[in-house]
């Protein structure tokens, strides 16, 4: 992704999955067919599978099936995926952006002088009854999209583990006790007796041979 990302100067970018998978895909595509996906265009910086440099990939022919029947055998194919997008894990944070689409006749009345004219002083060929039909040629023909901020604030979703180490030992703990009665110093006892009876036993062999020493010097 840092490969992908490094081309745009000064721009900031965060973990993504969906962009991980797609410069994934793009990079089986290459090691399968020599180019990447034309409708991935923006990740062509990629690193080819078992390399180390940065490439940039050439754009597959858009008629060619190489591309797509990659991208179908990527997807189709756990071995693969989990080969070439070992590293795509799932986000600490991610944003949500609720999209809410409405549509509505365009252009407004008001604005159709306008089109007309802009119509008529550029190159665009008109039809030859264009003086009477101009008002639906402009309907017809005319799309309008307009992209507006429906709200300021923004839901941030946070992913963080219930249980940190110090919490699962305590728990441990905490049952243990609590079923079995064991606790850190009966722990700490027990392994102290286990050590008492190991050196006893240690004791009892080395005296018993300092004494068979000492019977075999006698007879000597």
């Amino acid at each position: 992704m840092q490969a992908m990302f490094d081309q745009f100067s000064g721009a900031k970018y965060d973990y993504g999955l969906e962009i991980c998978f797609i410069v994934a895909m793009q990079t089986y595509t290459y090691d399968q067919c020599g180019c990447v996906s034309p409708y991935e265009w923006s990740a062509r910086y990629i690193i080819p599978h078992g390399a180390n440099n940065i490439i940039y990939a050439n754009l597959c022919n858009i008629s060619d099936s190489c591309y797509s029947d990659a991208a179908d055998r990527f997807q189709g194919s756990l071995s693969i995926s989990n080969d070439y997008a070992s590293n795509c894990g799932l986000e600490c944070n991610t944003n949500e952006y609720v999209l809410q689409l409405s549509s509505g006749l365009a252009p407004s009345s008001w604005y159709m002088n306008s089109i007309k004219e802009f119509v008529e002083s550029s190159s665009i060929p008109l039809p030859s009854n264009w003086s009477s039909t101009w008002s639906n040629e402009i309907q017809n023909n005319y799309v309008s999209l307009d992209i507006v901020c429906g709200s300021t604030l923004v839901q941030s979703y946070t992913q963080q583990a219930t249980l940190q180490s110090v919490d699962v030992i305590s728990n441990i703990g905490g049952q243990t006790g609590l079923w079995i009665g064991i606790s850190f110093l009966s722990l700490m006892e027990f392994a102290e007796m286990i050590f008492r009876l190991i050196r006893r036993q240690v004791y009892l062999i080395k005296d018993k041979i300092q004494k068979r020493r000492n019977v075999y010097d006698t007879k000597l």
